[in-house]
């Protein structure tokens, strides 16, 4: 295995020592507003925060709920109610661990992001230039396609899939096989076609082969390495290829757990399990600029329009970023644009919003499929808001 040259070896360090004035020289284009002078978690905010995530619980019937919410000058509030496991009653703890699904996008798109910059890849190379013949047509489509979902390739992670994983839960899934599962399918539109958008797994999978012919590392070491290590995310991993849940709380669907399934399945497009703190001590230090460098962020940034996806009129996606204006009544626009990712995947529901008019970061997970993390989220916004702790909309950079 090659090894890796000098400067690559260097970045975690970098990256940590990055992080440690994080809270004090957050980059410059999406610096949050005024920061409070002192702690702004009073006694009577946390208990109106409790009490919503108490009430979230109760109105989804999730066996569980957690709620983080990090303001910039520091103070992070988390939560959590319900039991880890309805078998046992096992209480559920703020820092327990759950599957986050589709949120794994945004550690894989930083790693390629890093090696953007560091001029190992670049968004223009095609996915045959990297792992020839596993597409057809992959001459055509690039690693950008690939990160904003505009490639064509359709996805593989079908309810059938999902159903032959449970079946059989000791087969661990190649991402070659994977591939292959989505290649049963049409593709979905030419590679950038003008104004076609279909979000696909199959982009993300690809994303992590590319990663590892790259580096010639395990996607999980990039990740550890790049990310979880240099931003102290304890409770974060790219999940093992088991059935096995290990220490995670369990997931429901359907009214029956869900938890026992092999994550091969879905590996770099969804295998990431973590704690509603690390979601947003890792989304402040994408947005602060402790990952990527600030022209690298803000082509990241970017955020497309998607053609009304998933319902919403105002939905875009970046480079494995997602951009919305939640609803929240009582708010005006600017205090709802949220930048981030939601996760959906068997058992578990997971968002985390990044706020650039207040600096506010918010990561919500339910263990029930059917919860919606983001009423949660916008539950904690209008929260804040009725306590006078969302700052006005930041001004423009100094």
């Amino acid at each position: 295995m090659a090894r890796a040259p000098l400067h690559r070896t260097l970045l975690p360090l970098l990256m940590l020592l990055m992080l440690i004035a994080l809270p004090t020289a957050p980059a410059a284009a999406l610096s949050p507003g005024a920061l409070p002078a002192a702690s702004a978690l009073g006694p009577d905010l946390v208990a109106d925060l409790d009490h919503l995530v108490e009430a979230a619980r109760a109105d989804t019937g999730a066996p569980g709920a957690l709620l983080a919410v990090a303001l910039p000058n520091g103070d992070v509030y988390r939560s959590a109610r319900g039991v880890a496991d309805l078998t046992t009653g096992t209480p559920l703890a703020p820092d327990a661990r759950v599957r986050v699904g589709s949120i794994t996008k945004p550690f894989v798109a930083a790693v390629a992001l890093q090696l953007v910059q560091e001029r190992w890849l670049l968004l223009d190379h095609s996915v045959a230039h990297w792992v020839p013949g596993l597409v057809p047509g992959g001459e055509q489509i690039t690693v950008r396609q690939l990160l904003s979902h505009t490639s064509g390739v359709p996805d593989y992670l079908t309810d059938d899939l999902i159903a032959r994983a449970h079946q059989h839960p000791d087969h661990q899934w190649t991402p070659e096989e994977l591939v292959a599962e989505a290649l049963r399918h049409p593709r979905l539109f030419a590679p950038g076609a003008p104004g076609r958008w279909a979000y696909s797994n199959t982009n993300y999978i690809l994303l992590g082969l590319i990663i590892e012919q790259v580096t010639h590392h395990p996607l999980e070491q990039e990740l550890q390495q790049r990310i979880i290590t240099p931003l102290g995310l304890s409770g974060t991993a790219l999940s093992p290829p088991s059935a096995d849940p290990g220490d995670i709380a369990h997931g429901y669907g359907g009214g029956a757990d869900r938890t026992a399934l092999n994550m091969s399945i879905t590996w770099a497009a969804g295998g990431l399990s973590a704690t509603v703190t690390d979601l947003t001590r890792f989304t402040q230090g994408l947005m602060w600029g402790a990952l990527l460098q600030p022209a690298t962020l803000n082509m990241m940034l970017v955020c497309e329009p998607t053609g009304g996806a998933w319902g919403g009129a105002d939905f875009a996606y970046g480079l494995g970023v997602m951009q919305r204006t939640l609803p929240a009544p009582g708010l005006p626009p600017e205090a709802r644009l949220a930048l981030g990712h939601t996760g959906l995947l068997e058992g578990y529901r997971s968002a985390m919003w990044y706020f650039p008019g207040s600096g506010v970061t918010i990561a919500a997970a339910f263990t029930r499929e059917e919860a919606d993390p983001n009423k949660l989220v916008t539950g904690a916004l209008q929260v804040l808001a009725a306590h006078g702790t969302l700052a006005q909309p930041a001004a423009s950079a100094p």
